[in-house]
């Protein structure tokens, strides 16, 4: 009996190098640390109430991104379905998530009000509703949000498990399975050779294996079985631009200048030395080594700044004001980061990229080859649960007052 086709179809992975887990740039913040999104789940929306769209890979995709904006930024948009789906666009057959993807990284998104599910395929389908005023709207979307994915492997690991587990505590995943056939114990089952024909958001992986997906039939949330076969699997961040932020931004002419004049920012170090380790002497093991990681950084930008691989030294010497650093409380790119260690409770330091994003020397916790590297891995909200509430160390920011 062949099987019935959602609108997946799955291609080789492009573009591996830049968009695999561990390859990419893209923060990895512990948002869930327990990697359970269940209270965060969007409304259900059906991708075939009236007739077959063949759209599971825009419904899921949205699905993952409603969910994370709802846990990372506390509200739950609505978007449309419809105009990601035309924008894309979706084939009768259905297509490939990169290029929902793709396009919602080009096209924006936009409210479901304003481009609801119609009454009939055909209303559906028709894309004399994608007016100049829905285009804009989508881009000024993009003037806000920034959206990055990546695969989470090229072939499937053998611990393909415990990478989705730990890839839940950055962001709900995008996940292919193969729809649907349950066992006596109600759990969805396929075998290696199975084909994937779905695409719907994976939120929870319990202990004992058992997969927790939102689906976009039949008004429900199924389990999936530990050996399910998942062929593919997408981790998302989305940044939600603030006022604050976009006001500082720097101007093209700004940046054109600064480079003519081989003027180069903190951030611009920073940027450079993502996904690397930024000190390979290894002053400090790679594990304990975030003073050493920033010091080394600050000091291609400013030569003066002492190199030091203890977080105690690195809080005192910037909370001495003849050393050109202030406290401050609310962030903005280029500031320190540093919760002093104290005892045997050991702190960290790491340097603001975004307004709430922190980049700083990885331990390797969620994916050991990372162990070193200096990436994006906190946000304010993270680090402080980490060092304040749980180590109970202060969190102290400062920002160069003497440029």
């Amino acid at each position: 009996m062949p099987q019935k086709s959602y609108g997946l179809i799955l291609e080789a992975i492009q573009d591996a190098r830049d968009f695999v887990l561990g390859a990419s740039k893209m923060p990895f913040i512990p948002y869930q640390e327990d990697g359970d999104w269940t209270d965060y789940l969007p409304r259900y929306e059906p991708q075939a109430e009236n007739y077959e769209t063949s759209g599971c890979t825009v419904w899921g995709a949205q699905n993952q991104i409603e969910t994370f904006m709802k846990g990372v930024y506390g509200f739950e948009p609505n978007y449309s379905e419809r105009f990601t789906y035309l924008l894309t666009p979706v084939t009768p057959r259905g297509t490939n998530p990169k290029k929902v993807y793709d396009c919602i990284r080009r096209d924006g998104l936009i409210d479901h009000e304003l481009m609801p599910v119609s009454d009939t395929l055909a209303e559906f389908l028709d894309r004399d509703d994608l007016t100049g005023s829905l285009l804009a709207k989508g881009q000024n979307w993009l003037r806000t949000h920034e959206l990055q994915y990546e695969w989470l492997w090229i072939s499937k690991p053998e611990n393909w498990r415990e990478t989705l587990r730990k890839a839940l505590v950055s962001c709900p995943i995008g996940v292919s399975v193969s729809a649907w056939e349950r066992d006596e114990n109600g759990l969805y089952v396929s075998d290696r050779g199975s084909v994937n024909n779905h695409w719907c958001l994976l939120y929870k992986v319990d202990d004992d294996g058992v997969m927790h997906v939102f689906d976009t039939y039949d008004h429900s949330r199924k389990k999936l079985h530990p050996d399910h076969h998942i062929r593919r699997a997408i981790r998302i961040w989305l940044n939600r631009k603030t006022t604050k932020s976009l006001k500082r931004h720097k101007s093209v002419l700004q940046t054109i200048i600064d480079r003519l004049m081989n003027k180069r920012s903190l951030l611009d170090v920073c940027e450079e030395y993502l996904g690397r380790d930024a000190s390979p002497n290894d002053a400090a093991p790679d594990e304990l080594g975030c003073a050493d990681t920033v010091t080394t950084l600050m000091r291609k930008v400013y030569p003066s700044v002492p190199h030091m691989v203890s977080t105690v030294e690195l809080s005192k010497w910037l909370s001495d004001p003849k050393n050109g650093y202030a406290r401050v409380n609310d962030p903005e790119p280029e500031d320190i980061i540093v919760s002093p260690t104290s005892g045997t409770k050991v702190g960290h330091t790491g340097i603001f990229l975004d307004d709430d994003v922190i980049a700083s020397n990885d331990s390797g916790l969620y994916h050991r080859p990372n162990k070193g590297k200096f990436l994006k891995n906190y946000s304010m909200t993270t680090w402080t649960r980490r060092y304040r509430d749980r180590l109970g160390l202060p969190v102290y920011v400062f920002r160069r007052i003497i440029k």
